[in-house]
This record gives structure tokens, sequence and C-alpha cells, in this order.
């Protein structure tokens, strides 16, 4: 019954690696150099987008737009796009009343991450979002803009060591990440 909980725990941990590094290409994204948030977008009280200074604003419905229009520009297709937020910023998107009236979404329960469907964008909760001072990066992308290339999925293996009386466990995983297209995502620094 021990394997059980190590086997879900080490899973996790080495699930929660893959999406950070996947989290951090978001720094190559819109002509970023990979090292920084500099070229994330802050979302102005009227809506305006601007390069990341690190004053950092709440989620809004017209910056949201903006974001949307930015991929547009950049020909990236409507479909297969995702805006993933942190917790913080779900409660800003929950207060915007065009997003939970019933004639605007489908009032469907949430059974994983994803909350909903607004303006064509699956949107999801991660509590996993970089943190940069007291912002919190999220990120709107198409499913084309970065690659997760998977050599070897996640395994767990055990091995009775005489010497220590005791099962040594292990797990692992091989894999990397790259971006695709950087005009295909655009990081998002929010108030955390």
């Amino acid at each position: 019954s021990m394997r059980k909980f190590y086997t879900g725990d080490a899973g996790y941990a080495l699930a929660k690696k893959v999406e950070d590094d996947i989290f951090l290409l978001g720094q190559s994204t819109q002509g970023g150099n990979g090292s920084n948030w500099a070229k994330a977008k802050e979302i102005a009280a009227d809506g305006a987008l601007t390069d990341y200074t690190g004053a950092a604003q709440a989620f809004n419905d017209a910056g949201f737009r903006n974001l949307i229009q930015l991929l547009d520009d950049a020909d990236v297709p409507m479909d297969g796009r995702s805006l993933i937020l942190p917790p913080s910023a779900r409660n800003t998107v929950m207060g915007i009343e065009r997003y939970t009236s019933s004639d605007f979404v489908t009032g469907q329960t949430v059974v994983n991450g994803k909350i909903g469907n607004l303006y064509g964008v699956d949107v999801y909760i991660s509590n996993n979002c970089p943190v940069d001072g007291a912002n919190k990066i999220g990120m709107l992308q198409h499913k084309d803009a970065f690659v997760l290339v998977e050599q070897m999925a996640v395994r767990s293996q055990t091995q009775y060591k005489q010497e220590f009386l005791a099962d040594l466990f292990t797990s692992d995983t091989i894999y990397g990440t790259g971006v695709l297209r950087d005009t295909s995502a655009v990081a998002i620094a929010l108030l955390g």
C-alpha cells in the first residue's frame, strides 16, 4: 500500500516539473529571449496591452479581447486555443458578469482544471503558474505554440536492497520541450 502512495506522489512531482518547463517556454514567446518575462503582456485597467514592467493589473474582459486579437493578427488558428490562469485570476473571472451569465457559458460542472470556454478559448486554472515578484504569469496559447517530446513516460520501479532491509523506489521520465511558434502564445502578467 505504501508503493501506491509513493507512485502517486512521485508521478505528481514529475508531472509538475514537466509543466514548469512548459510554462517557462513562455519567456520565449512574442520575441522574448527565454531568460525573463520581458515580453509578457500586462493588461491595463482600460484593457490596453503593454510589455511587462512588473506593475501588473487584474485580468479584465477588454484585455482578454486584446490578447485574442494579438493572436488573430499573428494568423494563429482560432481552434485549439487555451487560456491558463492562476487561481487568483479565476476569482476575477468569476466576478465578470458576462462570463457567468447563462447566455454566455454552458453552466457545466468543473471536472478538471478546465473552467469553461470564453470567446471560443478553453479556460484552465493551474496552481503551477510561474510567480514573478508579486505577479503571477498566465498564458494564452495555441496548441502548436510549444512541443513536448516524451521518449519515456513516467515509470516507477522498486528493488529490494538486502543490505538496508528495505525497498529502493525510483521514478523517472525522459522528455524535452521547445518553442515551435513563438507568435502563437503570449505570456500574461497578472496581479498575484
